[in-house]
């Protein structure tokens, strides 16, 4: 190897080198951070899904029959099926950041209205044992609380729950989802119309929202804004977080690399002395740099993701919960605490060594 070239260095200096490289692995602190925050958006992936193929509605009025009418129209139109809802049960799931959160739970009247449903939004359920007092949940909400099929949900489990129901049945999706089967009496003039095969969400919306003042309806707004609008300061706070550690690490790093160059700057002034241009010298330090923050990305990459993937496994996933291993917010963050780390040394050691002159020694 030339010792004139970048990678002399780093294979002459393997022990310095790497706590410089430990140093920069600490970037993916702020990818893991930028899961984290993410997550609980995620969470809501699968659901808004199902949301952009339906529009949820409700009476405002009072009025069975007129709404009921309004629910003919609908299925006159041939755009969206009808499926009468029951009042709200419901209970929370714990996060990875430690917090309970609610969860999209509807409560249908019958087992054959549930069956309409799975099939419109392709969803696989043993429907064997379904009946009245029924509940029917994701095998990743069931894992999190710790339900298995048997188990009894009331009123002492959660505010949220008007009376009894038994766990008879999971469902493969990939969220946190929760139905209930109950009784005709529970209908609360509510219903949910899901857009035929091509009749996109959007669509339905438009048709209801244009008959909600004629028929004294409500009709739910944008879901998925709704959703967003609750997580978008997770990111911001996560954007605040991410400048503050770039600043530190840039800080911190650059001090550790003033000390390495320090020791170099004999070094330097002898490339100077034998005629190595300027550009020569500034190339040289660049590389070096690339060549440790090059090892600290891919080797620690590697690092990262193995202990992702392990605690995915073995911790998370057991309790019904789990972190993604990409997220374009996340890499955003390690890519800014990266530069911001990797620009200014390229900068300030080029500078600082061109600096060098034989003549001092």
């Amino acid at each position: 190897m030339k010792p004139f070239s970048a990678m002399y260095f780093v294979r002459e200096n393997r022990t310095r080198c790497f706590l410089l490289i430990f140093m920069l692995f600490l970037g993916y602190v702020a990818y893991l951070g930028g899961l984290y925050v993410t997550n609980p958006r995620d969470n809501w992936e699968l659901p808004v899904a199902y949301y952009r193929r339906m529009v949820r509605v409700n009476d405002t009025a009072g009025d069975k029959e007129n709404f009921s009418r309004f629910l003919e129209e609908v299925e006159e139109s041939g755009r969206a099926t009808v499926i009468k809802i029951g009042l709200y049960n419901a209970f929370n799931w714990n996060t990875v950041m430690g917090f309970d959160n609610g969860q999209v739970s509807l409560t249908f009247l019958t087992v054959q209205d549930f069956k309409t449903y799975c099939a419109a939004m392709g969803i696989t359920c043993d429907f064997t044992n379904l009946k009245s007092g029924s509940m029917v949940m994701s095998e990743r909400f069931a894992k999190n609380v710790g339900l298995k099929i048997g188990d009894k949900i009331g009123k002492d489990y959660s505010k949220d729950m008007l009376r009894e129901f038994t766990l008879d049945a999971i469902t493969k999706e990939d969220g946190y989802l929760l139905y209930f089967i109950t009784e005709e009496e529970d209908y609360s003039l509510c219903a949910i119309l899901i857009g035929k095969e091509g009749v996109p969400g959007e669509e339905i919306y438009a048709f209801a929202n244009d008959r909600k003042e004629k028929y004294k309806i409500n009709v739910q707004d944008n879901f998925e804004q709704s959703i967003n609008a609750q997580t978008e300061p997770l990111n911001i706070i996560y954007g605040f977080i991410i400048i503050l550690l770039a600043v530190i690490m840039a800080v911190t790093v650059n001090a550790a690399f003033i000390g390495m160059y320090q020791r170099r700057h004999f070094e330097f002034a002898i490339y100077r002395a034998i005629g190595m241009s300027k550009k020569e010298i500034i190339g040289k330090i660049v590389k070096e740099l690339i060549y440790i923050d090059g090892i600290a990305v891919f080797l620690g990459g590697g690092i990262f993701f193995l202990g992702l993937y392990l605690f995915n496994h073995l911790a998370l996933y057991p309790v019904g919960k789990y972190l993604r291993y990409y997220h374009p917010l996340a890499l955003s963050g390690a890519l800014l605490c990266n530069l911001a780390v990797l620009l200014p040394l390229m900068v300030t050691r080029s500078r600082q060594m061109l600096k060098a002159d034989i003549c001092e020694y």
